[in-house]
């Protein structure tokens, strides 16, 4: 059995507290390179189904979109830019971008919709997480694809 000095248990304790591992690296890391992931696979469906696809994101948990915290968002451009496919919360879909913002008043669905690009890129807001109920800080990869925006993150904790 190995045994650890005093300077070894407070450093894995300090680690474990600030949600890092055995490796060093942030736990979140995973989570981030998920988020990514979903999103590329949403857009691989979209590129196969077009707009059906839109049916099977808002399936959620059946749909394969829609795993814990992580699910697949997809929004239109533009001033009249909404919400088309929610795998944790189909009910949004229909809903302008310009109606929905965050507790602070961060209207984030504009401003990833003006804002992604093909390569992609990360957007911080507060949601309500589904895994919990409760509002947390999210982290978004959204990425700009045929004029639509896919969108999928996670809750920093």
């Amino acid at each position: 059995m190995m045994k650890l000095n005093r300077r070894q248990v407070l450093a894995i304790g300090a680690a474990s507290a600030l949600g890092l591992g055995w490796c060093g690296g942030p736990a979140m890391a995973d989570t981030a390179e998920q988020a990514k992931a979903m999103v590329d696979k949403a857009i691989a469906l979209y590129d196969e189904k077009g707009e059906a696809a839109f049916a099977t994101f808002d399936a959620g948990k059946a749909s394969g979109f829609l795993d814990g915290e992580i699910y697949i968002v997809v929004q239109s451009r533009g001033p009249e830019g909404k919400v088309l496919a929610h795998a944790a919360n189909p009910k949004l879909d229909g809903v302008l971008l310009d109606t929905i913002a965050d507790p602070t008043g961060k209207k984030f669905g504009v401003i990833m919709s003006a804002e992604a690009t093909e390569a992609g890129g990360w957007f911080d807001y507060e949601w309500p997480d589904p895994s919990t109920g409760k509002l947390g800080q999210k982290k978004s990869w959204a990425v700009l694809h045929k004029d639509l925006v896919f969108i999928a993150g996670y809750y920093v904790r």
